[in-house]
């Protein structure tokens, strides 16, 4: 008996001596070039701090960062790239971080589960930046060595956030250090699009939307029928950017997509649209909308129309697309027929 327990622990011992590691390196420049920023800190919030284990060729590689001090490694990496620091402290959030195998019929597909989320400090409080998620698999057929491919897309996301932090000009709601761990249900609470009615307008991007702050030199432009049929500068001139996040006309919302606008619904999640992959990522901005409408002013005619709507109805398949509360970005259903 006693020999068997012994063998069963050798055993043990052997596959852990033979585990090969995969280390996510932090090399990607994060250099602050508005020399606003004064440290970088990571918050690890993840209940478990094993990221996981992803096969290539069959054989198991850990994923792990290069050093088990991680608050000490992210210092580290931001003090290397930046020389000349300012006085506002950055901070990342690492709220969930997974790698695992999928089994296929033939072989073994990597996955990775991500979010993180970056806050400024002032006076003892944190303010919303930018939030990151990512469900990716990583098929064999397409990626040599996924073990590698999967650690540098980790490297690559936490860089590429904490650099579009340093521009980034975040809510104006505070939170607290207690409070972190429940930032997202906090802020939106506060955010004036969900706790009071709607200002009609035109809002340029999310931010000022969540804010309910419409944009002063812009309107709404309708036919004599009162048709919304696109934007314009208050001096008459269509507006030709495509910087419209939405348009909020009589109370109602409507989501600019590439090829028309869309009422928005709210949900006990925040605002939804309902939508085709077509209208949130066309192929070309051909023909094919022809039904909807053509290009005025940067948007389309709208989808108020009936006649539009109908054309809409009968010639693509819809989703339920919700929208991100704290970043407006589209929070994709897993069936929808975009590959992300």
């Amino acid at each position: 008996m006693k020999k068997s327990i012994l063998l069963t622990l050798l055993v043990i011992s052997a596959l852990f001596k033979a585990q090969k590691n995969q280390f996510i390196e932090l090399k990607s420049g994060i250099k602050d070039k508005s020399h606003i920023a004064q440290s970088l800190t990571l918050l690890d919030k993840r209940e478990d701090k094993f990221i996981g284990i992803v096969s290539h060729r069959k054989e198991p590689y850990e994923i792990k960062f290069e050093k088990d001090d991680l608050e000490k490694l992210f210092s580290d990496w931001f003090s290397e790239n930046n020389k000349d620091k300012g006085n506002t402290p950055y901070f990342l959030i690492l709220e969930y971080l997974k790698v695992s195998d999928i089994p296929t019929e033939r072989t073994l597909t990597g996955h990775l589960e991500m979010r993180i989320s970056t806050f400024l400090k002032r006076k003892d409080h944190y303010y919303f930046l930018k939030k990151s998620m990512i469900s990716k698999d990583y098929p064999q057929k397409d990626h040599a060595y996924i073990t590698r491919v999967i650690a540098a897309r980790i490297s690559s996301e936490i860089a590429n956030i904490v650099k579009d932090s340093y521009s980034e000009q975040g809510l104006d709601i505070a939170v607290s250090e207690s409070d972190l761990s429940n930032y997202e249900k906090i802020i939106s609470e506060q955010l004036p699009v969900y706790s009071q009615p709607l200002i009609d307008g035109v809002y340029k991007d999310y931010k000022s939307f969540a804010e309910q702050k419409p944009d002063k030199e812009l309107t709404i432009r309708k036919n004599k029928d009162g048709v919304i049929k696109g934007v314009k500068r208050l001096d008459g001139y269509d507006n030709l950017s495509k910087d419209v996040f939405a348009i909020v006309d009589n109370g109602i919302a409507y989501k600019k997509t590439p090829v028309n606008i869309i009422e928005m619904e709210k949900g006990s999640d925040g605002y939804f649209i309902t939508a085709s992959e077509e209208e949130i990522f066309p192929q070309s901005n051909t023909a094919v909308y022809a039904g909807v409408g053509g290009a005025i002013g940067g948007l389309v005619v709208s989808v108020i129309d009936v006649a539009a709507t109908k054309i809409r109805k009968q010639n693509a398949k819809y989703y339920r697309v919700e929208i991100d509360r704290l970043t407006g970005e589209y929070i994709l259903p897993e069936n929808f027929g975009k590959s992300r």
